[in-house]
């Protein structure tokens, strides 16, 4: 058939203009190089941040939520009241939640001796660490008993056990929280800093029901997390609370909410924010590296006709049509801008890797750069090949054999 004769004197034409087919294949490497790096890093970056989101108990199937409208940790204005226990018990009750943890939280001293701390204090339940799956080092969490006695205990995070306790052993020992004591019966296991400076470990708990008798003399709460049944009803349950707050809090159809939800997908969104800039910077000069190649590609092929003149005639002397040598040199131009993307993906996996092995950026391998390499790659050689191949269709067999 004339069309794989057409593609074999294309491979032909590219073999024998190796140094025409090298010149016009670096910029579409660069390119598309630069976009396997760049949709690596964005899918390392994404897998990181979620291993992270999830090592902190904050999994598919959860949510919290804040008193006060803003967005995610930030409200709108420093002391809100808005969320109740009231409000804990009612969403406690939808047939869709699984679980919900009430939460207070305070920021204050935790004194030792000599040695202090400014913390965060939550006054939580002992469902909190089935929530967020954090283990213990040392000693154990507070229990219901805990909570109906209103008991004085305490658990430290590791960042204040350090400032505090040093090497030394906490469990038992009295720590001062404002003017209250509290027992340390236990020690959460470190989870370390996470990508956007945020010490998860920063923290102490304590039953909430000692929270609001003798720390905060509040019945307010500063957040709850709610807990479905499954990860696919949790936005029917986000809607049931946001229905059952509303009505709680007596606002009007025109009120904003005075509550705001947090999610995983939230979350991370906020932690790549600046990196999703960079990205985007990225992706454009990509972008203009591949619209270089491109151009690089038209102009070198039509360099490449007026060499080629005698081929050209021969071929149309031998009953070539003009759509034959369209066909030739548009195979041409897409073979050219194929194999620059394959090398370019090659490169760009390459230099993936070695930000992995190294630690120098989180990366992640898929099957997308080889799908964005195959569809850039053909689009570039084929919008940028027809007007060499249209010239080149056009020359008179007389006129090119003379």
């Amino acid at each position: 058939m004339r069309i794989f004769r057409n593609l074999r004197q294309a491979l032909r034409g590219v073999a024998l203009n190796k140094a025409n087919t090298f010149l016009m294949t670096l910029g579409i490497i660069v390119g598309i190089g630069s976009l396997t790096v760049i949709v690596a890093i964005g899918e390392g970056t994404k897998a990181k941040v979620l291993d992270r989101i999830s090592s902190l108990g904050f999994g598919p199937d959860s949510f919290s939520v804040y008193a006060g409208s803003g967005r995610l940790f930030f409200a709108r204005s420093g002391a809100t009241t808005s969320l109740s226990l009231q409000d804990v018990d009612d969403i406690r009750a939808l047939p869709t939640v699984r679980l919900v943890i009430p939460r207070q939280r305070k920021r204050s001293r935790v004194i030792y001796k000599k040695e202090f701390t400014a913390t965060r204090v939550y006054g939580v339940t002992p469902e909190w660490q089935i929530a967020r799956d954090w283990d213990m080092t040392d000693g154990a969490f507070f229990t219901d008993q805990d909570m109906e006695r209103k008991r004085r205990v305490i658990v430290l995070g590791s960042t204040p056990a350090k400032k505090l306790f040093g090497d030394q052993d906490p469990i038992g020992k009295m720590v001062r929280v404002g003017d209250v004591f509290f027992q340390v019966i236990g020690l959460l296991e470190e989870k370390g800093l996470t990508e956007s400076g945020y010490d998860p470990d920063d923290r102490s708990l304590i039953p909430l029901t000692t929270s609001i008798s003798r720390l905060t003399h509040q019945t307010y709460l500063h957040s709850a997390k709610v807990m479905a049944l499954d990860p696919s009803l949790v936005e029917k349950t986000m809607e049931d609370v946001r229905l059952i707050l509303r009505e709680n809090h007596n606002l009007s159809p025109l009120a904003d909410d005075d509550f705001r939800y947090i999610t995983p997908e939230g979350i991370m969104q906020w932690v790549t924010e600046s990196s999703q800039a960079l990205n985007r910077m990225l992706v454009l000069i990509s972008t203009v590296s591949l619209l270089v190649g491109g151009i690089v590609i038209m102009n070198i092929l039509l360099v490449s006709i007026r060499e080629r003149v005698r081929e050209i005639g021969i071929r149309r002397c031998f009953g070539a049509r003009r759509s034959d040598i369209t066909q030739q040199f548009l195979f041409e131009s897409i073979f050219v801008a194929i194999l620059g993307g394959i090398l370019g993906t090659a490169i760009g996996l390459a230099v993936a890797i070695i930000f992995q092995r190294f630690d120098i950026l989180p990366t992640k391998i898929t099957w997308e750069p080889f799908a964005l390499a195959f569809a850039f790659s053909t689009v570039i050689g084929l919008v940028f090949g027809i007007q060499p191949a249209r010239k080149a269709a056009m020359l008179s067999p007389e006129e090119s054999l003379r």
